[in-house]
């Protein structure tokens, strides 16, 4: 009886095929983190592929986006989607929604399991989110002269430079004429051409100032009678050159230019929209040298702005 009490005393005590039983017991829910962990990688590194995809295309769309044409902005965003669909999850659906100048791309996918299934779960829901946005420039510009005076002939020239290109094209000018030296010197302004002057596609818009220090334009020498300024043809080096260059993209001379009343900057390239702004009306007034208190060429600028994909950035 001592013996048969001892035998069980020991089989209850035995603890070697604990570790077996927990193992076992374990494994499953072990296995099933382990695809967790491996699964959400995977799903992750297909979240970061997607987002990639709706960033480019969010861009695309942007790109030719120029405030009509929203179908067409969607379009260019669907087609980069359509071009990339091989580099997706299967049966990924997207929604292109442009609200004003933005743009916005959203991706929505289930990316499959693989060790996870023996939990029952078969795939891992992953979306993304893209917003591009189109800012505003000015697309057309009108210039009215105000005021002019001073003895010396001006030209204020309004450049582009094309995208792709770094060649200046003018496109528009405001001319000073002196006519007399009477009151300080008077004369006419003219603005070429004199309708609304649209600006089409560029990459920088520059306004310059060319100052002639004898009266007339190139090519010709005033001629004073009296106070009354005449233009004469004179094809003397002094006659077809100017004097003084002010541009607002030159930090030396950008000071010379007032934009409604205030001085800009000097030692900086003044930014586009501190000169021009998008549906407003300004007044300009150049300096050419003689005396900030008193400046000489006045006019107005009206500008009308529109999206240019040019400038499109993603926002989220």
């Amino acid at each position: 009886m001592a013996n048969k009490t001892s035998l069980q005393a020991r089989f209850a005590a035995d603890r070697s095929g604990n570790f077996a039983v927990m193992t076992t017991l374990l494994a499953v829910p072990l296995f099933v983190a382990a695809g967790c962990v491996l699964d959400y990688s995977t799903a992750s590194l297909e979240r970061n592929n997607m987002q990639g995809i709706a960033d480019s295309a969010a861009l695309a769309g942007g790109r030719v986006f120029d405030g009509t044409n929203t179908a067409a902005a969607k379009a260019a965003a669907k087609t980069f989607l359509d071009g990339y669909s091989s580099r997706m999850p299967p049966g990924v659906s997207y929604d292109i929604i442009m609200n004003g100048q933005s743009i916005q791309v959203s991706l929505q996918a289930s990316v499959a399991t693989s060790l996870m299934q023996v939990a029952g779960i078969s795939t891992i829901p992953v979306g993304v989110s893209s917003h591009a946005l189109t800012p505003y420039k000015p697309q057309s510009i009108k210039f009215t002269p105000t005021q002019a005076q001073g003895y010396y002939y001006k030209k204020v020239s309004i450049i582009v430079v094309r995208p792709n290109s770094t060649k200046e094209e003018v496109v528009g000018t405001v001319t000073y004429q002196p006519t007399t030296h009477s009151d300080n010197g008077q004369g006419t302004m003219t603005v070429l051409p004199s309708s609304t002057l649209n600006l089409g596609k560029y990459s920088k818009l520059v306004l310059q100032m060319d100052i002639k220090n004898d009266g007339c334009g190139i090519g010709f020498k005033a001629a004073v009678t009296g106070s009354t300024v005449s233009c004469q043809a004179n094809g003397v080096a002094a006659s077809n050159r100017f004097n003084l260059t002010l541009r607002t993209d030159n930090p030396d001379t950008s000071q010379y230019l007032f934009v409604n009343k205030v001085q800009l900057p000097k030692g900086v390239m003044s930014p586009l929209e501190e000169i021009l702004e998008c549906d407003r009306t300004l007044n300009h007034a150049w300096e050419d040298g003689g005396g900030w208190e008193r400046q000489d060429f006045f006019y107005t600028a009206a500008s009308v702005c529109a999206p240019d994909g040019q400038f499109v950035r993603l926002t989220k």
